[in-house]
């Protein structure tokens, strides 16, 4: 498994109001379109979303760990399987945010995958900072 991470960021916002709203999919829809991504729809506990390159990704809802407001895994026909985690704990002037992902990556995968995702996880953060400024 290829571990990355997006850098921490402190959002002046509680860890309840992130919870709420990071699984809202109309508002991770509105953070996601900050970066590179488009076509973004949702139907129930899945959303699915098209990166840079046109590659498509599918994701559903999983239940989320200790520490943990989302856990998104990905499903069928996304190329790379991988989960995205958000998490979230409370700090001095609101909460400290980072996204991780795990995903299943060959070395020539890792090469091509790895930068679109790097690119997705910090325009996700920056776009978190940005609503809560």
């Amino acid at each position: 498994m290829t571990r990355i991470e997006s850098p921490k960021v402190t959002v002046p916002t509680s860890v309840e109001t992130l919870t709420k709203d990071l699984n809202d999919f109309q508002i991770l829809g509105e953070l996601l379109g900050h970066g590179p991504v488009s076509e973004f729809g949702h139907d129930g506990d899945r959303c699915h979303f098209k990166v840079t390159g046109g590659v498509s990704i599918h994701l559903v809802k999983s239940a989320a760990g200790n520490g943990e407001i989302l856990k998104l895994l990905t499903e069928a026909p996304t190329p790379v399987k991988f989960s995205l985690v958000v998490v979230v704990n409370e700090a001095s002037e609101g909460s400290d945010c980072q996204v991780f992902c795990d995903a299943d990556l060959n070395p020539f995968t890792k090469m091509m995958v790895e930068p679109a995702l790097n690119g997705l996880f910090a325009s996700m953060t920056q776009a978190l900072q940005a609503r809560y400024a």
